[in-house]
């Protein structure tokens, strides 16, 4: 009995290790996202770029279609960032992620299987989003320098994958109201 015991435990703790799955398409998009924020580009801006409907382009950049190479090109010449930056980027994160327990697989998952576009969107909806986009469209690093590995031996990732990864932030995110008393 002990046995069973430990061995469901031992496949609860796998299941939920294993929910931590995302892709490096899903990683790109967020970056695209940020970018987007960044220069403070319309999506319908974007879907022009892409020759695609608003609507389209919101399906692919919240991972419910997928991004082709050709789109992804496209967004990529339309904010004027180098492809290659983007997916250095991408590089980075995936390790941080994979560091950090993350599954990055190179398939196409259902949005629903993919924990990092659910935890971006969770983000992008949170209080804590709104005070920092609102607060310091301005003052920071562009999403293409990060993560950043600190002096002191910490890192700095971008607040949409810090969200995925520090349940202490998204805590943090998920309460906060006003960016004014910090």
């Amino acid at each position: 009995m002990r046995e069973l015991l430990h061995q469901l435990m031992w496949r609860f703790s796998m299941v939920s290790n294993d929910s931590k799955v995302t892709t490096f398409s899903s990683i790109s998009l967020i970056l695209l996202k940020e970018l987007r924020l960044e220069r403070g580009i319309h999506q319908a801006q974007v879907a022009d770029m892409c020759d695609k409907t608003p609507s389209a382009w919101t399906k692919i950049e919240t991972g419910k279609s997928p991004l082709s190479m050709e789109i992804f090109f496209r967004v990529c010449n339309g904010i004027q960032v180098a492809p290659s930056a983007v997916l250095a980027t991408m590089e980075r994160y995936a390790t941080l992620l994979s560091q950090n327990g993350w599954a990055v697989i190179s398939k196409q998952l259902d949005f629903s299987e993919d924990l990092l576009l659910k935890e971006a969107q969770e983000y992008y909806a949170s209080p804590g989003f709104r005070a920092q986009n609102s607060f310091h469209r301005w003052s920071f690093n562009s999403v293409l320098n990060g993560p950043i590995y600190n002096q002191d031996g910490t890192v700095t990732p971008n607040p949409v994958f810090w969200f995925a990864l520090d349940p202490t932030f998204k805590g943090e995110q998920l309460r906060k109201i006003t960016e004014g008393g910090l």
